[in-house]
């Protein structure tokens, strides 16, 4: 079986779905069997977190180079047009852009549905093309999806017939052995929280920057955002700002280094958002064993089972208590530490591409 990959998405502009996109195929290329891949990037996007060489050097890969634009129709186009001169077995995307006309297989992946359910995309034109690419994406052989809770919001909102959609839970990606922890400059001494993730309306950065205020002038922890700031919303700076609230700091897009230096060095993740399809940071913080305070949302009760702390998503007061009470509970962020460490422990890319892997072969089996 010949499978075209397309790593595109693992550029840094792709957050988690980047790593979402480098994991699966890091992992496909360890599983045994005979399969090649043909894997497309487009040189032109910035990747400061991945090994590409790794990836490029590996037995069967066949490394392929195209300035296809990864969210553009014509990226579409163009990657429809490559795949009918290279032929392969199967499409494999870690994204749901699916190509024009490819005359194969295509397996997908959705992410989630957020578009039809929170306000991101403002303009009219905006939501028209996202429903548009999203019809197109249903003509896939099947949609790979990262959580239950995705695949039910898919079924609901579109539709995909129940058999086309399955799951594939993500993991925590492999630790790279060359990464050393660094302190992010201009990150002062002292205790902190830890928010990771951008500033769209469905992180729920608001309701944080509520909390903290209500903790008053001096807070029990610096509150420490980490991720890039979209400019058609309001970032964690203005926000906080707004509310009135002190200790807040926000450090923009981190480093793998710097990221791995503060969930080691947090007291807490607050991950506050009100719409996820899975959450890699609540992944990647029980990984390090760091005591997590989650939105209590469904897909958040299936990613962590009892290694969290779950927090009303619309309720700043018991945010700001949830705060107090944990940092002053040794006990309870050492029960969190561990269950966190355990949950992760279940939660691999290996196990993804071995799902992966499954629905591939059943697409080139003529299966739908």
């Amino acid at each position: 079986m010949i499978v075209a990959y397309d790593l595109r998405y693992a550029s840094d502009h792709f957050a988690g779905v980047g790593v979402y996109a480098y994991s699966v195929l890091e992992e496909l290329l360890d599983l045994p069997g005979d399969e090649r891949y043909l894997v497309l990037w487009n040189p032109g996007w910035q990747v400061t977190r991945f090994d590409l060489d790794r990836l490029r050097r590996h037995a069967r890969v066949e490394w392929v180079e195209s300035a296809a634009h990864p969210i553009q129709p014509t990226g579409a186009m163009a990657v429809g047009a490559w795949l009918r001169r290279a032929r392969p077995t199967v499409y494999c995307s870690p994204f749901s852009l699916r190509p024009f006309a490819s005359r194969c297989p295509e397996v997908l992946t959705l992410h989630d549905v957020s578009p039809l359910r929170t306000p991101h995309i403002a303009s009219r034109y905006g939501r028209f093309l996202y429903w548009a690419s999203l019809q197109h994406a249903l003509g896939a052989s099947f949609i790979l999806t990262v959580s239950e809770f995705s695949r039910r919001e898919i079924l609901s909102f579109t539709r995909a017939r129940a058999g086309q959609v399955r799951v594939a839970l993500p993991g925590v990606a492999r630790p790279r052995a060359d990464l050393a922890p660094r302190r992010p400059a201009g990150l002062a001494e002292g205790r902190f929280a830890l928010l990771v993730g951008d500033n769209r309306p469905r992180k729920n950065l608001e309701l944080v920057a509520r909390a903290w205020a209500l903790l008053g002038r001096t807070p029990p922890l610096t509150l420490v955002g980490a991720g890039p700031v979209d400019s058609r919303f309001p970032s964690l700076t203005e926000l906080a700002r707004d509310a009135g609230a002190q200790q807040v700091v926000h450090l923009g897009w981190a480093m793998p280094e710097e990221k791995a230096w503060l969930y080691e060095h947090a007291e807490v993740l607050l991950f506050p958002s009100v719409y996820e399809g899975f959450g890699s940071p609540l992944a990647e913080a029980l990984a390090a064993g760091l005591p997590a305070l989650v939105s209590d949302i469904p897909v958040f009760r299936e990613v962590a089972g009892d290694a969290a702390v779950f927090v009303a998503p619309h309720d700043p007061e018991a945010w700001a208590q949830s705060v107090r009470r944990l940092t002053g509970d040794p006990a309870g962020r050492e029960r969190l530490h561990r269950a966190g460490l355990a949950r992760a422990a279940e939660l691999t890319y290996r196990k993804t591409a071995e799902a992966t892997l499954a629905v591939l072969r059943e697409a080139t089996a003529g299966g739908r």
